[in-house]
């Protein structure tokens, strides 16, 4: 970091110095300074959603292993109803028995009936016991079950929330591909990974070699792709600048392979801007340079490829993160 700050520092000495009036460096000083504001804001939007979807991983894994332990007390608590239930019917049975005992005694032997009068009020006062365990039990029950309701709810609600969100994800990548099936062989790519959509965009498609200026085809792509945009409001969109492996060795304001990929991010914002009405709140973008390569081969197609912008569309998470911070 230190060193990069040197490098920086040089660079804006020399700059300095040069033919370029002080209006005009302090002009082109601003733009990198917001460029790399933006780049910092979009690292810590992608943190916070990684965040966001490490967060609903652990509740949802949380919510399970609460199902899991409540259906495991289920289990046992039913298990002791019924042997409870076996034990209540067995204390009626000998209670019945001891009464029909008395009764036949009772012509014959007052002490006999006095012994039987005690056992049965010792079966009686067994009886008693089983009830009053057997309503502590279903109670008990009651409770587990209400609680099992109760997570099996808000795991249905996540579930839900998630199938919608997919739902969504999977119908604007089929909006954003019809928009630019015309491009898609012409170095544009849609694809739908981790609950996002991403267009990769080739080099050739936006740019000449080592430029960040938008050309030709690379923009009617955009305009179309401004289209969906403005017509859904609930998309957040990050741009991200790939370049290859291979130094790129500046002047001026883009001076490396880091100020390229920043350029060409904020170049392709700044065109969806300007092709629709959108939010710019809603838009981010960050250059990546060489370090997130597709192929880290070190050869001319595989350089090909790593040259690349990426226009990664995101549908909102508030009603996820709001079901997240309820529970």
């Amino acid at each position: 970091m230190k060193r990069t700050l040197y490098i920086i520092l040089a660079g804006l000495m020399v700059f300095a110095t040069s033919c370029v009036t002080k209006q005009k460096y302090l002009e082109l000083e601003d733009n990198y300074k917001k460029c790399m504001n933006d780049k910092i804001d979009a690292s810590n939007e992608r943190d916070d959603l990684r965040r966001a979807n490490q967060e609903l991983d652990r509740k949802v894994a949380q919510l399970q292993g609460k199902v899991e332990q409540l259906a495991q007390d289920t289990l046992s608590l039913t298990r002791k109803l019924a042997q409870t239930e076996s034990d209540y019917a067995k204390s009626r049975h000998d209670y019945d028995e001891l009464a029909k005992d008395i009764a036949n005694l009772t012509r014959n032997s007052n002490a006999a009936i006095s012994e039987l009068s005690g056992n049965l009020d010792s079966a009686q006062l067994q009886l008693s016991n089983k009830e009053r365990e057997l309503k502590a039990l279903q109670e008990q029950l009651e409770a587990k079950q209400d609680s099992l309701n109760q997570y099996a709810s808000s795991l249905a609600e996540l579930q839900n929330v998630l199938d919608q969100k997919d739902k969504e994800v999977r119908a604007l990548k089929e909006k954003v591909s019809n928009a630019l099936k015309n491009f898609e062989g012409s170095g544009l790519k849609v694809e739908q990974r981790n609950g996002k959509v991403y267009v990769s965009m080739d080099e050739k498609l936006l740019f000449a070699s080592a430029r960040w200026e938008v050309q030709g085809e690379g923009k009617a792509a955009l305009q179309e792709l401004a289209k969906v945009l403005e017509a859904d409001q609930d998309i957040n969109v990050v741009i991200e600048g790939h370049t290859d492996n291979l130094a790129y060795n500046g002047s001026g304001q883009v001076r490396d392979n880091w100020d390229l990929s920043v350029m060409r991010a904020t170049s392709v914002v700044k065109l969806l801007l300007s092709y629709g009405d959108i939010d710019p709140k809603r838009i981010s973008a960050s250059g990546r340079g060489e370090f997130f390569p597709i192929d880290p081969a070190d050869t001319k197609e595989a350089r090909a490829k790593n040259r690349r912008t990426e226009i990664i569309l995101t549908p909102k998470l508030d009603e996820l993160f709001q079901i997240i911070d309820n529970n």
